[in-house]
């Protein structure tokens, strides 16, 4: 049997095409829901979710640190600066890391007690928790930013500022 390659191609697309058809068919089945392309997590919403900056304009407390970590050689930042930011991120860090666990937990709990279409008192002390857990990281940004205003200087400030609005916009 001599078939040239365009015929062994077609032949061969047209086998991987009854393959997807099933797919398409009026009674198959509709595939599972859960995280994906449209599901929970980051994109959930859709491609635009996550447009560029947008979660820096929406959030309550200006996100800097990384700023100042990718601009230092642009900063000018002293050894004593860079010191300070180190052991800052050094030591926020490991809390932030045995932190985050009994947050997600939480943030879990109550979303699953919703769910089950839980009310009344068994919400309220999930709905503490999870309140907690926002307002202890609502105090970390701010004592995060604050700390950065106490340590650069006004013009490195000025700076990492401006980089800040560039990023939100």
């Amino acid at each position: 049997m001599n078939l040239s390659k365009t015929t062994l191609s077609l032949l061969l697309l047209g086998t991987l095409g009854l393959g997807v058809t099933p797919a398409f068919a009026a009674d198959a089945p509709t595939p599972a829901t859960g995280p994906g392309m449209m599901g929970a997590g980051p994109m959930g919403g859709g491609p635009r979710a996550m447009q560029k900056g947008r979660w820096l304009k929406e959030a309550p407390v200006p996100i800097l640190m990384p700023i100042v970590f990718r601009h230092m050689a642009e900063l000018n930042l002293s050894a004593e600066q860079k010191k300070a930011l180190e052991d800052w991120r050094t030591n926020h860090v490991a809390q932030w890391k045995k932190w985050r666990g009994p947050m997600l937990e939480h943030n879990r709990a109550l979303r699953d007690a919703l769910l089950k279409g839980e009310t009344g008192a068994a919400l309220a002390s999930l709905k503490a928790a999870v309140d907690k857990d926002h307002r202890e990281m609502l105090e970390h940004g701010i004592r995060q930013v604050e700390f950065l205003h106490h340590t650069l200087t006004p013009e490195q400030w000025e700076k990492v500022t401006a980089l800040y609005t560039q990023m939100g916009r």
